[in-house]
């Protein structure tokens, strides 16, 4: 039976990979990679960690990990998102679930003090009985930590969970924690590989609750 619904936040409540791209690349450039916003999106979605993982590795950087994402500027990104709005439909599934009693959380590999900024900014805190996010596990998705973390807040069993997810690497991490995955694939600047993923929806306002009670019934 399903009891909880998990939603990633990067591409499934805020569009904010059109955002992340051209900061990401500006930031990591300033240290010489000369790297450009289509390398980046050839990468998929990686936390922060994982991005300047890869940059530090790829590049032979000497600084720390711990100062390079420290170096990137949040507060410029969570600027940006003035004047968006939710991916559409999204909030309203998120209601739909809760007035059919579906808890909800939110499992993001951001930090937490962005995505506190985008609960506050998108007056989202509400929607949500957990929020989980990437400081608070030792390794990033594909490792499914953050999914069993957010079940085990909300205190519902994994089998009784659905994921809402845009990448590869949530869709791997969904799995590894024994949950059903939708994959959303609704931002045609987002090239993700889905496949494997349990329903394939490309518009929230056509994803009835319905619809994922049926996911835990199979």
């Amino acid at each position: 039976m399903l009891r909880a619904v998990i939603f990633d936040m990067d591409g499934v409540i805020i569009d904010s990979h059109s955002v992340a791209y051209e900061l990401l690349c500006e930031s990591a450039n300033e240290y010489g990679c000369a790297l450009t916003v289509e390398q980046i999106k050839g990468w998929g979605s990686l936390s922060s960690r994982q991005f300047w993982t890869k940059v530090k590795t790829d590049y032979g950087l000497p600084q720390e990990l711990s100062d390079l994402i420290r170096s990137y500027d949040a507060d410029k990104e969570i600027q940006k998102y003035r004047g968006m709005m939710p991916i559409p439909g999204v909030k309203e599934l998120l209601a739909q679930l809760r007035h059919s009693g579906i808890q909800t959380a939110l499992a993001t590999s951001a930090s937490r003090y962005r995505t506190n900024a985008v609960l506050d900014l998108f007056g989202l805190h509400s929607l949500f009985d957990a929020v989980v996010c990437d400081d608070e596990v030792k390794a990033s998705k594909p490792d499914p930590h953050i999914f069993t973390l957010a079940s085990d807040k909300l205190a519902v069993p994994a089998q009784s969970c659905v994921v809402i997810e845009d990448s590869g690497n949530g869709l791997l991490a969904a799995q590894r924690a024994g949950m059903k995955c939708i994959g959303y694939k609704g931002l045609p600047h987002v090239h993700e590989n889905m496949d494997g993923a349990d329903l394939i929806v490309t518009d929230f306002s056509r994803l009835g609750v319905e619809e994922i009670v049926a996911l835990v019934s199979v």
